[in-house]
């Protein structure tokens, strides 16, 4: 079952419509961006923070956030 699901996502995904998949990466980054700003660590923000906007200039994704 599991097997099926994972040759499923990726032509599921490719189906949907640009725009809903960059709206979903962007709800995805800013999850994740929020985490590590609220992190008292800073570790993480020296190396998941460039990686997210390495996603988001990559992609075209604009940080509406900030």
């Amino acid at each position: 079952m599991i097997k099926l699901l994972a040759s499923l996502i990726p032509h599921l995904l490719m189906s949907l419509p640009k725009d809903i998949i960059k709206t979903g990466i962007d709800r995805l980054l800013d999850v994740i961006e929020d985490a590590v700003e609220k992190s008292e660590t800073e570790i993480d923000d020296a190396t998941i923070l460039p990686i997210c906007k390495m996603i988001r200039d990559s992609l075209g994704i604009p940080d509406n956030d900030e």
